[in-house]
């Protein structure tokens, strides 16, 4: 009899734990279709189009560190780009979408947050927000 009672109660904890990854699951999946790293490495990308060499080199390297999940190196890329340049709308929409994705990374990873990070996103985040010159 107590091995009934036993088994019924460890499968509640296992349906729970079901249940609650299933649902883990789909916002994951929601949340990589609408900021995913290919949508980031594309907005980034077209709306850099017409920058000048050297920041096109800059987006270049903040897209392949993105698609390689190497965040610090996206955003020591990005904070220059972000922090000296008044954006335009479509640059503005792109950089926030990386920053998301960044975020996101760090939210999933907490060690990726080190000092270092925490700097550069604060800098490109208060560039980002006042939309000027930094």
């Amino acid at each position: 009899m107590t091995s009934k009672r036993f088994s019924g109660l460890t499968m509640k904890p296992f349906g729970f734990f079901a249940c609650f990854a299933a649902l883990t699951l789909v916002q994951i999946l929601s949340g990589c279709s609408k900021h995913g790293s290919a949508n980031a490495t594309h907005q980034l990308q077209q709306s850099f189009q017409a920058a000048e060499p050297e920041v096109k080199q800059g987006i270049e390297a903040v897209n392949s560190n993105l698609k390689a999940g190497n965040y610090t190196e996206a955003s020591k890329a990005l904070a220059p780009i972000v922090t000296s340049r008044n954006l335009t709308d479509p640059q503005r929409q792109a950089v926030g979408v990386a920053l998301q994705q960044i975020s996101q990374a760090i939210a999933a990873n907490p060690a990726l947050d080190t000092k270092e990070m925490y700097d550069l996103r604060l800098k490109m985040y208060r560039a980002y927000d006042s939309g000027k010159r930094f």
